[in-house]
């Protein structure tokens, strides 16, 4: 009987934090350029188109987040980005010290950060702080961040947003911090954040920020499955390649470049560019269209505050530090994941939606 009442209803896709659907004009652009199909590294006319389309996304993708062309390295997504932000800091402190290299993070970040500094932490290449968000918050401390770093600190890596709260760290704040303490070092630190989540939602911008490193991920933003890396232009520091062989990407990223991908991510860095006034609007129009539902149909409360009325001052609070598209509930004490599994028991048995 309870499962009747959901006979009619559709699933809504909610996941947008994991991935997004891909836009129209991103998949025309991508099977437009199915047809470009010549080697970007060959010297001839086929080969010089493809080029001539990557160096086209590379712009769109620059202007973005309000940096140069020569700046953006084009990866397979998120993790690889992360992963060479990573090795570059440490790398970049190797050549200068013999020391043991420090990174700083938080205890909130995303697998592609966590999992790969445990790794190099139990191997002995770098000692890593996790420095934890103020609870209550789900933001991380500037000041207790920036007591963390020591003489040995090669690279500080904090989020921009959080994919399951939705909280914006205080990203521009720590970086500030950390490249006014540069001016007394000998070996700088440098500041990477995974962008993931804010790009496509938010303005970012790497020269407001400060940011030497920050990562960029396509399908995050209504692009395909790839990523890239903006890296600061330095005499002072370079990035060091995970990858070797054949010298694609300017010797930063060997392997033959996925054109069709990459052009799809330009298109869809445009996009942002063009129109990310009304995504940012109409994200937060959505959000809080969701927020006033369950207030009215459900007995929402905040933490040790109690019953939340439409009003109230504390979701201004929200609106400032979270992002436009997300919305962090919880019901009673039940998990998220125990909810989702009920849902789909419902919605395959009734609907047989998959």
């Amino acid at each position: 009987m309870a499962e009747s009442i959901f006979m009619d209803v559709k699933p809504v896709y909610l996941d947008y934090n994991a991935t997004t659907p891909l836009a129209p004009e991103v998949r025309s652009a991508i099977v437009d350029s199915l047809d470009n199909w010549g080697n970007p590294s060959s010297a001839h006319y086929l080969g010089v188109q493809a080029k001539k389309a990557i160096e086209k996304a590379r712009g769109q993708v620059a202007s973005m987040i309000g940096a140069k062309s020569s700046e953006i390295t084009f990866t397979s997504g998120g993790t690889e980005s992360n992963h060479l932000a990573i090795w570059t800091a440490i790398h970049h402190f190797r050549e200068r010290s013999k020391k043991t290299p420090q990174i700083i993070t938080t205890n909130i970040e995303h697998s592609a950060i966590l999992e790969p500094l445990r790794k190099l932490e139990n191997e002995g290449v770098c000692q890593v702080d996790y420095v934890p968000v103020v609870k209550g918050t789900g933001r991380v401390s500037v000041a207790e961040l920036v007591s963390t770093v020591t003489d040995c600190t090669c690279l500080v890596t904090v989020m921009m947003a959080n994919n399951e709260t939705g909280i914006i760290q205080p990203v521009k704040q720590i970086f500030r911090e950390i490249t006014a303490l540069n001016m007394t070092r000998n070996i700088p630190i440098l500041v990477h954040t995974d962008a993931a989540q804010t790009i496509g939602k938010l303005d970012v911008n790497v020269d407001d920020l400060q940011a030497d490193l920050l990562t960029i991920v396509g399908h995050k933003f209504y692009g395909p499955r790839i990523g890239a890396l903006y890296h600061r232009g330095s005499d002072k520091w370079k990035v060091s390649p995970l990858l070797l062989g054949g010298g694609q990407e300017y010797g930063l990223r060997a392997g033959t470049e996925n054109t069709p991908m990459i052009v799809g991510i330009g298109q869809a860095a445009e996009l942002v560019n063009t129109n990310l006034d009304v995504y940012t609007n109409h994200m937060r129009k959505m959000r809080d269209y969701l927020r006033d539902g369950l207030i009215r149909k459900f007995n929402l409360v905040l933490e040790d505050t109690g019953t939340l009325d439409l009003g109230q001052v504390l979701w201004r609070y929200v609106d400032i530090n979270m992002l436009p598209n997300t919305l962090s509930v919880r019901f009673g004490g039940t998990t998220g994941s125990s909810i989702l599994h009920q849902l789909n028991h419902i919605l395959i048995a009734s609907t047989e939606w998959l």
